[in-house]
């Protein structure tokens, strides 16, 4: 009980010390207001977002296959403070929240702290930092031991996150954020999967790893709806050598071991720019 007490304070003083630094070092925070985006637009975007699923699925499905934690796999959380740019930012703000289901899919509750406070860090400076405030961080806190739901409060923040920026027409932001995520929840899996052959305990995972490959091109879609934003035409051009191989593998749902390594050896490099 005094541990869960003393992990829960400390959550909610890294997030309350990262929102007390100084407006200056960030983009300005907006609250949710309304989808200003136009009807078409905003039916457009629905539409594509729909077919990219969140990153948090795939961590529910390495936790339950049985696959061992493996912290190295991680994005490392000491890269946070070297993020200056947006593109740097909003991308990793997505790279990180893939990497938070994933501890928090183990319930690793010091790595739960030491990711939240990068992800309250990259919020302050891409703008969203009302995502995931004092309330963020107490929910967190109190769901430590709880992967369900501690992964069903991070994606509401992420969520709120997204609603914020489009309110406020920064949707090109929302778009390196997602594609962040997708390109880090792809990464896990495969690095982390690919250890075990397909069978009827790994089945689900190898299926939420298609239903990512699959959404490559609504990834794709979504920057392009962007492409005169100087970031998404640069995310689009980093992710462009995955387009032979995500094509071939989009077409065939029932790949095995060697297939997902093959994967990987094409999403690692990829992974690696973004991340730095």
């Amino acid at each position: 009980m005094l541990k869960k007490i003393i992990f829960s304070f400390t959550v909610s003083a890294v997030v309350m010390m990262i929102s007390c630094k100084s407006k200056e070092e960030t983009v300005k925070d907006y609250q949710e207001t309304t989808d200003t985006l136009s009807s078409n637009v905003r039916a457009d975007m629905n539409l594509i977002r729909a077919g990219i699923p969140s990153p948090i699925l795939i961590t529910k499905q390495i936790a339950k296959a049985g696959y061992t934690y493996n912290k190295g796999v991680l994005n490392s959380s000491g890269k946070a403070s070297g993020y200056a740019t947006k593109f740097q930012s909003a991308s990793n703000l997505g790279v990180y929240g893939a990497d938070f289901g994933y501890v928090a899919g183990y319930a690793q509750s010091s790595d739960v702290l030491e990711y939240v406070a990068q992800i309250a860090k990259l919020a302050k400076t891409v703008g969203v930092e009302s995502a995931f405030s004092d309330d963020f961080g107490n929910k967190v806190s109190a769901n430590v031991s709880k992967d369900d739901t501690l992964m069903d409060v991070i994606e509401d923040a992420y969520a709120k996150a997204e609603r914020n920026l489009r309110s406020n027409d920064r949707v090109s932001t929302a778009s390196l954020i997602i594609a962040g995520g997708w390109i880090e929840g792809l990464y896990l899996a495969c690095e982390i999967i690919s250890t075990k052959p397909r069978d009827a305990k790994s089945m689900e995972a190898y299926r939420t790893v298609y239903d990512q490959v699959y959404a490559y091109q609504y990834v794709i879609d979504l920057l392009t709806q962007y492409k005169k934003d100087a970031d998404c035409a640069k995310m689009l051009e980093e992710l462009k050598p995955l387009t032979d191989i995500m094509t071939t593998y989009g077409k065939n749902p029932k790949f095995g071991q060697g297939d997902l390594a093959k994967i990987k050896d094409a999403v690692a490099p990829v992974r690696a720019k973004i991340v730095g």
